[in-house]
């Protein structure tokens, strides 16, 4: 059903959820799976000396953690996942990646912000799901 599947994961509670479904449904469709962490861009100007170094150390030692976590979940379902990292807006990045890479399906958790919040600022979930050219899965918990 699908060949090539990729999950946005930050390492939410919605994330993890979104890649435990992801990991299950690759290994019965036997289908390419991809995690994908957006890391947001960093400030272009600074008045403190190392903070962009600092920044970027921080950013580098956290999609280390996402990795480990995502490596559990592959060696958990005896599949192979691999792991990437994008710079950029969350929603924007990911249907582009999607869109380089031919997936034919995105799973995304659900955010935990309140219904107001969502309505106010739109939801990265929902902006994929309207933008995106494959099929979509919103993980809810």
């Amino acid at each position: 059903m699908f060949q090539k599947i990729l999950v946005g994961y930050d390492g939410s509670k919605g994330g993890k959820l979104a890649l435990e479904r992801a990991a299950v449904m690759a290994r019965e469709y036997q289908a390419e799976i991809t995690a994908l962490w957006v890391r947001e861009p960093l400030p272009r100007h600074s008045d403190l000396p190392g903070e962009f170094e600092g920044e970027e150390e921080a950013a580098d030692e956290y999609f280390r953690d996402r990795r480990k976590e995502v490596e559990t979940v592959a060696a958990q379902h005896g599949i192979p996942i691999a792991c990437e990292m994008r710079p950029g807006h969350p929603a924007k990045a990911i249907i582009k990646f999607a869109d380089e890479r031919g997936c034919d399906l995105i799973v995304v958790g659900h955010s935990d912000h309140s219904e107001l919040w969502g309505r106010l600022l739109g939801d990265t979930a929902d902006r994929i799901s309207d933008h995106a050219h494959c099929s979509v899965l919103i993980v809810k918990s």
